[in-house]
């Protein structure tokens, strides 16, 4: 049986290490809409995308409604209203949805350029009707 001390001695040990540990950034749900597209776009769609940030896995889950299956989905660099090039992308095509997650390596400058200004980047999914883009949600 252990006693008094033990037990002190492993909670000290546990909240140390709990409290070393580095915690992953996980940001709120974001919402998606054909309005924040910056050309034509899926006027009726919507979805949400979320995102964790944990050293440099970049891990995600993106939902959809009222468009066509995707083809694609994309990060992008670029603020609100203004179309920018892929830095992430993520794996949807194929998937008979309306709901997707996955997790995927990314470098450990894009990891904190990301964690220190998400509002520069957005989520975007493109679909045979809109391959520019049928929702867009920029990052929080």
């Amino acid at each position: 049986m252990f006693g008094r001390s033990s037990i002190i001695a492993a909670s000290a040990a546990l909240a140390i290490t709990t409290t070393i540990a580095p915690a992953a950034t996980a940001a709120p749900a974001i919402p998606l809409s054909g309005g924040q597209e910056t050309a034509a776009a899926d006027d009726d769609g919507h979805g949400f995308f979320t995102y964790s940030i944990d050293g440099t896995t970049f891990c995600w889950t993106l939902s959809w409604q009222d468009i066509d299956a995707p083809f694609a989905a994309h990060i992008h660099v670029g603020p609100r209203h203004v179309a920018g090039p892929i830095v992430i992308g993520l794996d949807v095509d194929g998937v008979p949805g309306p709901d997707t997650s996955g997790c995927t390596t990314i470098a450990a400058d894009l990891a904190a350029a990301i964690t220190a200004n998400p509002n520069g980047y957005y989520a975007n999914v493109h679909n045979a009707p809109f391959p520019g883009g049928a929702i867009r949600g920029q990052l929080k």
